[in-house]
């Protein structure tokens, strides 16, 4: 839906994600401008669930969990399917806006994955996933010709700021050296 206002000239820039294994249909005449080639994404689960209090969190751990996804996030359900399958597994998934997700999530009913930029709440933990199996591409798309330097130049900086402040993440960008986790 954002690629196609962009396109229409509604708007100017869109921040979006891919989902490995999805690719997106991008109109023609719109540029993609890659902010990270992988993002790992994570798993969010309640605090009380066995696996929260783990660094990271294997697939085999979640296999009796239900999970849940968003049916409007363009490859989410395709790229958890495929992960879960790969992995052996068949869980039973929901699918509900991110704000139910979190709900259910929070009540230890489901599981659900997010952005590693999430903040972990004090009813909710974000825990890496072994082998980082669910990754998106982060992208900024425009149309030709548009001059992003200045947007995309504030949004890699929100992001390195945003991926400092989740520790969870700052861990995992510092053990894969990524040059995210560089303070200058």
């Amino acid at each position: 839906a954002l690629l196609g206002e962009v396109a229409a000239g509604r708007l100017d820039v869109a921040f979006v994600h891919e989902v490995e294994g999805c690719p997106l249909a991008v109109p023609d005449g719109l540029v993609q401008r890659v902010l990270l080639e992988r993002e790992p994404q994570f798993i969010s689960l309640s605090r009380d669930h066995p696996a929260a209090g783990r660094p990271v969190v294997d697939l085999d751990d979640l296999a009796g969990d239900r999970w849940m996804v968003d049916p409007s996030v363009d490859g989410e359900w395709d790229g958890v399917r495929r992960v879960l399958g790969a992995a052996g597994l068949d869980p039973p998934v929901l699918h509900g806006d991110y704000l139910t997700a979190a709900s259910l999530v929070v009540l230890g009913e489901a599981v659900a994955p997010c952005q590693p930029t999430s903040v972990p709440r004090d009813d909710m933990a974000i825990r890496p996933l072994r082998g980082d199996p669910l990754a998106v591409r982060l992208l900024l798309v425009s149309r030709q010709g548009a001059d992003t330097d200045a947007v995309y130049g504030e949004l890699e900086a929100a992001y390195r700021d945003a991926a400092r402040r989740a520790e969870d993440y700052h861990r995992w960008l510092l053990r894969h050296r990524s040059p995210l986790a560089q303070t200058s």
